[in-house]
């Protein structure tokens, strides 16, 4: 489901200074894999006698970085049938969100703060926000390649130089003014210029009170994330026998039953890599559970 764009806010990086934190101890190196150590990572692994990696960019001299995202999103959809061919053409929003990046080694991530305002009950709010945290938080990081990967024991290389796990936070806000996007509260039944999806969501802003599936396709919107529908921006996805939407095992833009994928986080990914002040062929995304 589509929705244009509300007006767009001013995109800017801010740095929050807080005082370093000393090193961790070489003993920790295990979990600085699996956590955001990341430039710790490399000064423990080279008192170790591990191989040397080429140097990432510097150390930002910040526990914390901030970027405000405002990003136009365009996705052209075409080679639906002739009964679905309204899907057929170019649509445009923005994409609006906070990033946070979290340096410090022990506990590092990469927070997504999207700020909501909905006229919607608690409750459902906190039905809403259950869903997206269930399918979108927690699953994958961000990461900042080595140029070359280090052997840590024999069947265990480490490709990153950092790895930042990937957490949403919704901030609920009461001013529409303070929101990255008002959503609606439809109602069950509703319908949205022919468009009904399950429990009356029907557009990226236009929530259903009774659903909890597909307004999480609709939050991927939120995100940057295009339709994955027949074919979308030259890329197939009706290949297989698949009928192009909503298909069984499908990825959570083709049908919002399914799991956010890896490729659902890419513009996450290249404005944390501005964020990071690395290249975005730099980094990845990655599973982190």
């Amino acid at each position: 489901m589509r929705h244009r764009s509300a007006e767009p806010e001013t995109g800017h990086v801010t740095a929050v200074a807080r005082r370093p934190k000393p090193p961790t101890p070489a003993g920790g190196i295990l979990a600085l894999q699996r956590s955001a150590g990341n430039a710790a990572v490399s000064r423990l692994l080279a008192r170790q006698g591990a191989a040397t990696a080429a140097p990432a960019a510097p150390a930002p001299a910040s526990d914390f970085l901030v970027r405000d995202v405002d990003r136009a999103i365009t996705e052209t959809i075409s080679h639906a049938p002739e009964n679905l061919s309204q899907w057929n053409g170019t649509f445009d929003w923005r994409s609006k969100w906070r990033l946070r990046l979290d340096l410090r080694a022990e506990i590092g991530k990469l927070e997504v703060i999207v700020r909501l305002k909905s006229s919607a009950s608690d409750t459902v709010k906190t039905a809403w926000e259950n869903a997206i945290l269930a399918k979108w938080s927690g699953k994958f990081a961000f990461c900042v390649k080595r140029r070359a990967p280090i052997v840590i024991r024999p069947g265990v290389v480490d490709r990153y130089e950092e790895m930042y796990p990937i957490h949403i936070v919704i901030a609920w806000v009461d001013d529409a003014r303070d929101a990255h996007y008002v959503v609606r509260a439809n109602a069950a039944d509703a319908t949205e210029e022919g468009r009904a999806g399950e429990g009356g969501t029907t557009s990226m802003t236009g929530w259903g009170i009774a659903d909890t599936q597909d307004m999480t396709h609709e939050f991927g919107h939120m995100l940057g994330c295009p339709e994955e529908y027949f074919t979308t921006n030259g890329v197939d996805y009706a290949t297989g026998g698949a009928r192009g939407y909503r298909d069984e095992g499908a990825g959570v833009m083709n049908n919002p039953a399914g799991p956010a994928l890896a490729r659902n986080f890419n513009v996450i990914r290249e404005e944390a890599a501005a964020l990071r002040g690395v290249a975005a062929a730099e980094t990845e995304i990655a599973p982190w559970r």
